[in-house]
């Protein structure tokens, strides 16, 4: 809104010299009063007109079908004085009694105060100018004081004026701390309440979205909607209507309710169309990763009984209508094999849905997974909801800004669930490049976007020779992209320099295999090969991989060479001693003793052969391309050979142990059991969980299975 007055003179002739002569029941002569009224009217028309030409097309609304510029000015003045409220007219400082009563909720004290004193039920009680109201309602937890406080205040209408520095009412204040006792309270006592924006134009229910108050919220949503045409008839805004309304939507889904937000679609379906700066709908439900089950880590079994979870909206109802067999005629064996295919059919689905409804309330983590497959399902539908409405925008700028905040915000996110909608709703969004000049595969090769780039490399892509050949500004191809550096925030995703370094390898591997082979020796502007972006790009990174690796490497050979000498010291001094006539072990016959010998022999071959795989990565060229396979296959089985060699020597140390002392006892196994497993667990525990990840990275499926983004996506 432009400015409503520029000067205080206009400001005191709008407040009182436009006021209706005809209403001055003093006037004596008729014809003077009709003289006075026509003169009035002229002047209350141009001030009028001038008013209305200096506001916005959202602000114009709240102030049609008013009939004089004065109540045009004193609407205006209510809903959008950027004037604070003058300032308590009496130090505060002398309520600090009642300040006090309010915080320890003593009626008793507080209603003492009001018997001696009316005033003290409006007063400015702190610097925010806080009311004993808004106090009581912030801070109070005795509710008993908030109703005993409103029946002081006998005129429901003095509820509107009484509000602090900010222009928030006391339902503003009940919605920002949650209170929904008082909010209850308070829209009982005035309704009107619910209606009235603050300093910066947002309404009770905005605040108590904006808190995450969720109880509150569901509250004045409810009672907003049921007294809408209150705010009609008065002239006040509607939440669900103007540029707030997409603030309150956005929030609404950025909160998680996507119930509420699905319903409000469905019933004001221009929130969904409507925008304010940032506060865009559809960018918010696009990059709410933690509504989609792409942004979920499932394992195997997580993910098989997610699969075979039912939907809500599955019915038994709908089963397969059994067509009459008596009445088909020529047809009727046919019909026969059908109707019984439906029986059966309908059978295995009955026992099917029991079987998960049984489930259910027994299985915790079954009724979890069912919670989340809702929610993404929800999340789905909400986004399909609003890309339909998105599309109904008549301005085709508006509808481009729209889904190209959101369609930024899910791959920035990587959530190719939402990828998909957007591009099925917009399918032009494919070609079009985005705010920073790039295309939807060159983003999501710069952003290490591997789910998003799955899906748009094996699924959404209509003509795939066309995208292979786009280049950037600086003439550089797919490949030079994936030459560059990731976002810190991807790197940080894997721990360690040298994984770090084999997850860019793998990207520049992936990418290498969609470009055309003639990509990889292409020059950009910089006259540099995608190899080359790649070489200077990682410099640091690979660096900092090989001091990662020389030290791991180092300190494992330490360990190998111990075990080394500690299992070849216990070959030659074996349990029991040697016979001093033929040399042989004296319990060479013993099945303990050859449990004894074979462990540690496979201890000292399996360090052996550890510690020279550790040596071998100590005296590595380092060459970028060696951390993709060749180091780290290395550090594998340094580690496995290494975890075989411990886990042998601590069996051959538990048999010394049986034979020399244990006396041909069984009972004494169970001890030394117990005491084996102590350093053997200790090492998986630590070391394993480096291992796995190992094997993982340079074994497993791989990140850019063409089947990710459908594992991902499980419905």
């Amino acid at each position: 809104m432009r400015c409503l007055v520029e000067s205080h003179d206009m400001l005191c002739f709008i407040d009182g010299s436009l006021e209706n002569p005809l209403m001055n029941k003093d006037s004596k002569h008729k014809a003077d009063k009709t003289t006075k009224y026509r003169e009035w009217k002229r002047s209350d028309s141009l001030v009028k007109g001038w008013i209305f030409g200096s506001l916005s097309e959202d602000v114009m609304e709240t102030v049609v079908g008013l009939d004089t510029s004065n109540n045009v000015w004193k609407k205006l003045n209510t809903t959008y004085s950027t004037t604070p409220p003058a300032p308590p007219t009496k130090d505060w400082r002398e309520y600090r009694g009642l300040y006090e009563a309010i915080l320890d909720g003593d009626w008793d004290k507080a209603r003492d105060i009001f018997m001696k004193n009316k005033d003290a039920l409006t007063v400015k009680i702190n610097d925010h100018q806080d009311t004993p109201l808004h106090v009581a309602v912030s801070t109070c937890q005795n509710v008993h004081f908030v109703e005993n406080l409103l029946k002081e205040i006998i005129d429901p209408k003095a509820l509107l004026n009484l509000v602090n520095n900010d222009r928030l009412n006391v339902l503003h204040r009940a919605a920002q701390v949650g209170n929904t006792k008082a909010a209850e309270m308070l829209v009982n006592k005035n309704r009107d309440l619910l209606f009235i924006k603050d300093y910066h134009g947002y309404l009770p229910i905005h605040r108590a979205i904006f808190g995450a108050h969720g109880e509150t919220f569901l509250y004045l949503l409810k009672v907003t909607k049921e007294h809408i045409s209150l705010s009609e008839q008065n002239g006040y805004h509607s939440p669900f209507k103007g540029k707030n309304s997409a603030v309150l939507l956005a929030t609404i889904i950025r909160e998680g309710f996507l119930d509420a937000a699905y319903e409000l679609i469905k019933e004001y379906p221009d929130m969904a169309r409507s925008k304010r700066g940032d506060s865009i709908p559809l960018k918010f439900i696009a990059g709410k990763l933690d509504s989609y089950s792409s942004g979920r880590c499932y394992n195997n079994y997580q993910r098989f009984v997610y699969s075979h979870l039912l939907k809500d909206s599955d019915d038994l109802d709908h089963a397969d209508e059994i067509q009459d067999i008596e009445n088909e005629g020529k047809d009727k064996p046919k019909v026969v094999v059908k109707r019984r295919r439906s029986r059966f059919h309908y059978v295995i689905r009955k026992i099917y849905v029991t079987f998960w409804k049984v489930a259910l309330p027994y299985v915790p983590q079954i009724k979890h997974l069912q919670k989340d497959k809702v929610k993404h399902n929800t999340t789905l539908t909400v986004l399909k909801c609003i890309c339909e409405q998105v599309n109904k925008i008549t301005s085709v700028a508006d509808i481009r800004e729209h889904y190209l905040e959101a369609i930024t915000h899910a791959l920035e996110n990587d959530i190719p669930e939402a990828i998909e909608e957007i591009t099925k709703s917009f399918p032009q969004v494919i070609s079009t490049l985005m705010h920073n000049g790039y295309h939807l595969n060159q983003l999501a090769i710069i952003n290490r976007c591997e789910k998003v780039y799955s899906f748009l490399v094996h699924q959404v892509v209509p003509d795939k020779h066309f995208h292979k050949v786009w280049l950037d500004k600086d003439k550089n191809n797919l490949l030079h992209l994936a030459g560059k550096l990731a976002p810190i925030d991807k790197l940080n995703l894997v721990s360690g320099a040298a994984l770090q370094m084999q997850r860019e390898l793998q990207w520049f591997e992936e990418v290498k295999k969609f470009v055309l082979d003639k990509h990889n020796t292409t020059k950009n502007k910089n006259q540099e090969t995608p190899i080359m972006v790649f070489r200077r790009e990682h410099k640091d990174l690979r660096k900092e991989g090989e001091e990662w690796m020389k030290k791991t490497a180092d300190s494992y050979t330490i360990t190998a060479a111990l075990i080394i000498t500690i299992v070849f010291a216990a070959a030659i001094t074996v349990p029991g001693g040697n016979d001093g006539n033929t040399g042989k072990a004296i319990f060479a016959n013993k099945s303990s003793f050859i449990i004894f010998a074979v462990s540690d022999a496979i201890s000292l071959f399996s360090s052996t052969t550890s510690l020279l795989l550790f040596l071998s990565i100590l005296t590595a060229r380092y060459r970028d391309e060696d951390f993709l396979y060749r180091l780290p296959k290395r550090l594998i089985l340094g580690l496995a050979m290494l975890f075989l060699s411990v886990t042998s020597m601590m069996i051959a140390f538990s048999t010394t142990l049986y034979i020399m002392f244990g006396q041909e006892k069984a009972w004494i196994l169970i001890p030394i059991a117990a005491l084996t497993c102590l350093p053997v667990a200790s090492f998986m525990t630590l070391q394993l969980p480096l291992l796995a990840e190992l094997i993982c990275s340079t074994y497993g499926q791989g990140i850019f299975s063409k089947q990710s983004y459908n594992h991902s996506r499980i419905k």
